[in-house]
């Protein structure tokens, strides 16, 4: 095998002094090796104090889930090789999470979080038998609505990844709301879909940013973000005044009216006073940050709108 000489440079943490520092480790190693295996032989080799987590290194256990080089994976399944910029590969701790030591952060919070939706299934008695000789069927299409969501092995790293979590430290989770979907379309339980729906929604879906970087993490390819836009629709459906109804209406009366939605006042409408009044506070701040005027902040109508009105009273008459 061929060896590689590249820098390593490792984001620790030392709780006794809550010191946080970078240490670059110069290596010569063998260009097979996996993060996972390189991390193994600065330890083993080079400085025995370094600490992060690993065991099955099948990608399996999710215990290795780390950022390299500003991406979350796991350690086990990237190869080093694969990750090195200018001679450089960068490791350090998931985010949103509180660091233990180095590289092992305390996954606790996190895990609180996905209690509060219910992660478990609660027999419908209609679909599950007491006898334990009866078995309880699953039809394959009943399945598929949610097989992919149960090789989530909550590894965290779409936690770690997330972007709505930056501005909002209560916001569930991407794993927590895939977690939830899961179990929504699980023909087998015996919640109400409303009930599960309330648990998702303070902190929850209406909070994610659809910025896709859940997807990207994932090491299974589950897409947290597609199940959260479920998740919304689901919302709507069950619903008649809920945050999802609301915002689906002043969308279309915005839609209609400017060709754009006006998101500087859709908090106000969708949450109400205090949390809408909060939001569209921050917005203001935002936008003038950037420069914009008051009369800037929400949508003005393009040219041909009065064309595009006729088009959508044409559908509404069609459907």
């Amino acid at each position: 095998m061929e060896k590689i000489k590249y820098v390593t440079k490792v984001k620790r943490y030392n709780p006794e002094t809550n010191e946080s520092y970078w240490q670059d480790f110069e290596v010569e190693v063998e260009d097979s090796l996996t993060v996972l295996e390189l991390l193994m032989y600065i330890k083993d080799k080079i400085d025995e104090s370094l600490t992060f987590r690993a065991f099955c290194r099948s990608a399996i256990c999710g215990s290795c889930a780390m950022i390299i080089n500003g991406r979350a994976g796991l350690a086990c399944k990237i190869q080093a090789k694969d990750k090195i910029k200018n001679g450089v590969i960068r490791i350090e701790p998931l985010n949103h999470l509180p660091i233990v030591k180095d590289l092992v952060v305390d996954q606790d919070p996190a895990f609180n979080k996905l209690k509060k939706v219910k992660p478990y299934l609660e027999p419908d008695p209609k679909k599950v038998p007491d006898n334990l000789k009866c078995e309880s069927l699953v039809t394959p299409e009943e399945f598929a609505k949610y097989d992919k969501q149960t090789d989530c092995i909550l590894c965290m790293a779409c936690y770690g990844q997330c972007n709505a979590l930056e501005g909002e430290e209560a916001y569930l989770g991407p794993f927590q709301l895939t977690k939830a979907f899961r179990f929504i379309m699980d023909s087998r339980d015996g919640v109400d879909v409303e009930e599960r729906i309330k648990l998702v929604e303070d902190a929850g879906i209406w909070d994610c940013v659809q910025c896709q970087m859940c997807l990207a993490a994932c090491p299974k390819g589950i897409k947290p973000g597609e199940d959260i836009l479920e998740l919304r629709r689901i919302a709507k459906d069950v619903g008649e005044d809920n945050i999802a109804t609301r915002r689906a209406k002043v969308w279309f009366a915005n839609v209609f009216e400017t060709g754009q939605i006006d998101k500087w006042h859709l908090p106000e409408v969708a949450f109400g006073d205090e949390k809408g009044e909060a939001i569209t506070k921050k917005l203001e701040e935002e936008f003038r940050s950037r420069g914009m005027k008051e009369e800037e902040f929400g949508p003005q109508p393009f040219d041909g709108i009065k064309e595009f009105q006729k088009f959508i009273k044409k559908l509404e008459k069609e459907l």
